[in-house]
């Protein structure tokens, strides 16, 4: 739009400097003042074409980094399930195995005290041994009869 305005405003000067020379000094005065004031407006608006362009090039960057941020913020949140998976996972696992531990351990309590009273029993036995082995020890043999 600004180009459509430059040309248009460079045909308008460009038509007072050739179909007015015959025209009175007031009307080419009047003319060249437009023509002045045309070409004015014309360096603002190219001026303010300029700053609109910065500004969108500035509003560009600012999105594609929007944009980078959101893709690294998706990534993140991947990443984030994932580990929270592996984590409830692993969290299982350690459940899973501190139940094995409890009921390993309550088998050896079980076996511990199965060792206790066997040892207690067999005590008991050795002292009955013990005695028997006394009280034979203590019986002499009949003696044998004479041979004839």
């Amino acid at each position: 739009m600004a180009g459509l305005l430059a040309n248009r405003l460079a045909l308008l000067v460009l038509f007072c400097l050739f179909a007015l020379p015959g025209c009175k000094d007031a009307e080419k005065e009047r003319a060249l003042a437009d023509a002045k004031a045309a070409n004015t407006a014309l360096a603002e608006l190219k001026t303010q074409l300029g700053d609109v362009k910065a500004k969108l090039a500035a509003a560009t960057e600012a999105r594609d980094k929007l944009q980078a941020a959101a893709e690294q913020a998706t990534t993140l949140r991947s990443q984030v399930t994932q580990l929270t998976q592996e984590r409830d996972a692993a969290l299982a696992k350690a459940a899973e195995a501190q139940s094995m531990v409890e009921k390993l351990n309550r088998q050896l309590q079980e076996q511990t005290q199965k060792v206790t009273a066997l040892q207690e029993q067999n005590a008991k036995l050795q002292q009955a041994i013990d005695q028997l082995n006394k009280i034979v020890s203590a019986i002499k043999p009949p003696e044998a009869p004479p041979q004839q």
